[in-house]
């Protein structure tokens, strides 16, 4: 539907784009991220026909976007900016009834239907309780959802957003980016700062770093520890979010001094509760084993790549003796134990149980336990251990503990 060829933009003499070629088809959600100064918001004007192109063509259904009058153009894409300044008292209703401009003749007045499409918007933005006040009257974040439902009064095929949910608390960034994600037959494409939100709802990641792409693909196949590493200079555990089965990125501790005696540490987590403290812990240069881990679990990914020894078993099976016993090796071994909170089960209860018998081993938690076993099974064991348990607040502070 919409197509990006070659194309190379900037401001006066000064390219900040060159070569960028993309395309995106009805339904479709498509992000654009990199870090600050990239070309995003560049790209996005280029796209919206703001900027001229220096080279290179934007066409939406194989037309020059440059050939589109300004009433077409309006039928075709909105924009939703990522500041937008009113100068005059214009109410909200006002405001969003500017989306149907382009309908509407130079000498009429809107329609009955002009003024239902409004009316949705306001209602699908939740702002239908500002509807009489003025624009200025209202926090920024509400004037936010006024500028998109004004986009949305539009109904265009192309939604252009440039981080148009910054300014929003997360509850309304969420219930925005759901509604702007369900537009059926709009294609979707945004500037995007938060890139956890980029995963959730982008079906397709467009990172740019010194205005050029350097990795186009699925979220999966974009947010990676490598291209987070060089192109935001930020050391991050990407794991996959068992829930929604999207990229999940946590940024690491990052250990201050590489340790010149390291210890043998073994590390007890599960739910995706270990992935920052084995990566933290690994980049320190300590030895580090882990499990019991269902292979289907995100810290068990982290141990293997990592090359963490680990006591690994399938997902939703009884946990068998022979694996009891390496975990009660691999505890007996360590210099200390580092629980991350995680969900305890019945099935998985036996990585906190076993520490009751080995009684010279120091045990330090951060996090708490999500107790999903029966018959207040996980208190019992944990106020059997309540003397030997130390509580950590931070990795900071667990490092000062296990320091030589």
């Amino acid at each position: 539907m919409i197509d990006v060829s070659d194309l190379s933009v900037g401001y006066g003499a000064e390219a900040i784009i060159e070569h960028i070629s993309m395309h995106a088809d009805k339904n479709m959600s498509v992000g654009i991220i990199g870090p600050n100064g990239s070309g995003k918001t560049t790209l996005l004007k280029a796209i919206s026909n703001i900027l001229e192109p220096y080279s290179g063509t934007v066409q939406i259904d194989g037309e020059n976007i440059t050939s589109f009058s300004a009433r077409n153009l309006a039928h075709t894409m909105g924009v939703v900016p990522q500041e937008t300044a009113i100068s005059f008292d214009y109410s909200v209703s006002d405001i969003v009834m500017m989306g149907r401009h382009s309908y509407i003749g130079r000498f009429s007045s809107e329609s009955p239907e002009d003024r239902r499409i409004a009316q949705a918007a306001m209602e699908t933005c939740n702002i239908t309780q500002f509807a009489d006040r003025s624009i200025n009257e209202i926090s920024g974040g509400e004037r936010q959802r006024v500028i998109i439902a004004r986009a949305i009064a539009q109904e265009p095929k192309i939604l252009l957003l440039d981080e148009a949910t910054s300014h929003l608390d997360i509850n309304h960034q969420i219930e925005i980016l759901n509604l702007i994600h369900n537009l059926e037959g709009v294609v979707k494409i945004g500037v995007y700062h938060d890139l956890n939100l980029a995963a959730q709802y982008c079906d397709h990641l467009i990172l740019l770093n010194h205005g050029a792409i350097c990795a186009d693909g699925s979220p999966a196949e974009v947010l990676t520890a490598g291209n987070l590493k060089e192109h935001y200079t930020i050391n991050a555990v990407v794991t996959i979010n068992p829930i929604t089965k999207k990229p999940r990125i946590t940024s690491f501790f990052e250990c201050p001094d590489h340790c010149s005696s390291p210890k043998k540490i073994h590390v007890i987590s599960g739910g995706g509760s270990g992935s920052e403290v084995l990566h933290a812990l690994h980049g320190c240069g300590h030895i580090l084993s882990a499990g019991i881990l269902a292979t289907n679990d995100s810290d068990y990914a982290a141990a293997v790549s990592l090359e963490i020894p680990t006591i690994a078993v399938s997902a939703f099976t009884p946990i068998s003796n022979e694996k009891t016993e390496e975990l009660k090796r691999a505890v007996q071994e360590a210099d200390c134990v580092v629980l991350a909170g995680m969900p305890c089960g019945n099935d998985n209860l036996v990585n906190i149980t076993l520490l009751s018998d080995i009684t010279d081993t120091p045990v330090y938690m951060l996090g708490e336990c999500l107790d999903y076993t029966t018959g207040n099974s996980l208190q019992t064991v944990f106020d059997a251990l309540r003397e030997r348990i130390v509580p950590m607040n931070s990795l900071h502070e667990l490092f000062s503990y296990i320091k030589p």
